[in-house]
């Protein structure tokens, strides 16, 4: 063996030795304490039965290697021993690595419910009570798995988001008062501004009139609804888009305030007085005009709105004349316009199923398009007056009701205008 692979090999004895004589306390982590009274016992043990090396005296400076039920293991002067816990004051990272975590009060929960009342709003950086329910809350349903620190970081922000996701609120990351509201299952007030329901939505004119509503049902309609009432101070939860009871409290409040029947479901009168029209799908009622008793009801010179049932055109009149039944003319050329092309592009005396709208109310009617005798509109392209036929009218001629109008009149009582 060669001499310099001699010394190689005795400067690596050299060191093992060195190493393995070092004692077992340098290779471990301490931590910086203070010894807090005087007189204090460093011990043998972790126990008050054991010798004692000495007394140390308050402000002693000592290193904590590790604990041992009631004691801290520590170092003083290159002896390693043992000082009571209660004796010490340990820093913060002693504590941190040697003292047990305490255990959440809402560890052992198992249902929203149990949970009491929903925390207050938080976001990212926050910490104490409120978060540590939240926490226990997302939890129970599922959506975290990471252990109850009341410190709302990153994995508290990514269960919330998910939580957020899953019940189509605006994903976030902050549990605001909706997601409160929903996790929590409670009736908390949600002002229009915080809700994400209500983004944009500054006037009833800004919401597209809904479809009429009741308990159990759920979308674009009723979410409509909840937006309407919150405006108007009377839905004061989260926009959920399900009526259920909050919503249905919502609407009865809002009827008994405006004087109409409180039955908790939103018909047309309800959603005609939140939007100041009928409900999308409401259908005006077709009345049956007996004209016998009720030929003045649309009055001489009164104008009207004709829908023809069979194409679905729409043109306005004016009553002119007639007393067995009633006589009229198209206000302008471009109502005229209108009529001709009713009866694909001529007048015509075929007999045609109309609605009338008149004062806001739908009456059952037949018609021809034909022109024929006096005129009294100029300018209108129309030259004479049509007739119009209600429930027992009759003609002029004959002064007998017109079979073929009343049949006419029959089909129209089963349509809606």
């Amino acid at each position: 063996m060669n001499k310099r692979l001699s010394r190689v090999i005795a400067l690596c004895l050299l060191a093992l030795i060195l190493m393995t004589s070092l004692p077992q306390t340098a290779l471990a982590a301490a931590y910086a304490g203070t010894v807090n009274k005087d007189k204090v016992f460093f011990r043998s043990k972790p126990n008050t039965d054991s010798i004692y090396y000495g007394q140390l005296n308050k402000g002693t400076k000592i290193s904590i290697l590790g604990v041992s039920g009631k004691f801290y293991k520590v170092e003083y002067k290159d002896k390693t021993g043992y000082i009571m816990k209660s004796l010490i004051n340990a820093s913060s990272e002693a504590k941190e690595a040697f003292e047990p975590k305490p255990a959440s009060k809402y560890e052992s929960v198992k249902s929203i419910k149990d949970l009491g009342s929903a925390p207050k709003a938080s976001k990212k950086g926050a910490s104490g009570d409120a978060v540590e329910k939240l926490q226990r809350a997302l939890q129970i349903k599922g959506y975290l798995k990471g252990t109850l620190d009341g410190k709302y970081g990153d994995m508290t922000v990514d269960a919330v988001k998910r939580f957020q996701k899953s019940v189509k609120l605006k994903v976030t990351g902050e549990a605001n008062t909706a997601t409160i509201a929903k996790l929590f299952g409670l009736t908390i007030d949600v002002p229009a501004k915080d809700d994400p329901g209500m983004k944009g939505i500054t006037s009833i004119r800004k919401i597209e009139v809904p479809n009429t509503t009741k308990p159990g049902n759920s979308g674009k309609h009723v979410k409509a609804l909840q937006q309407a009432l919150k405006l108007k101070g009377y839905y004061k939860a989260a926009i959920d888009s399900s009526y259920g009871d909050k919503t249905t409290d919502a609407v009865k409040r809002y009827q008994r305030a405006v004087g109409i029947k409180a039955d908790g479901i939103a018909g047309n009168s309800t959603i005609k007085r939140l939007f100041g029209q009928n409900a999308a799908n409401y259908k005006e009622p077709t009345k049956r005009l007996d004209w016998r008793s009720n030929n003045n009801l649309i009055p001489k010179g009164a104008t009207f709105t004709v829908k023809d049932i069979a194409t679905g055109l729409t043109f306005r009149a004016k009553r002119w004349s007639g007393y067995n039944h009633l006589d009229a003319e198209p206000v302008s050329k471009e109502d005229a316009a209108t009529m001709k092309k009713i009866g694909g592009g001529v007048y015509s005396w075929n007999r045609r199923s109309i609605l009338v709208k008149y004062g806001g109310v739908v009456y059952a009617a037949s018609m021809n398009t034909m022109p024929h005798e006096e005129q009294t509109i100029p300018g209108n392209n129309y030259d004479g007056h049509f007739c119009i036929h209600f429930y027992k009218s009759k003609t002029h001629g004959t002064n007998k009701i017109d079979a073929e109008h009343q049949n006419a009149v029959e089909r129209a009582m089963d349509a809606h205008w």
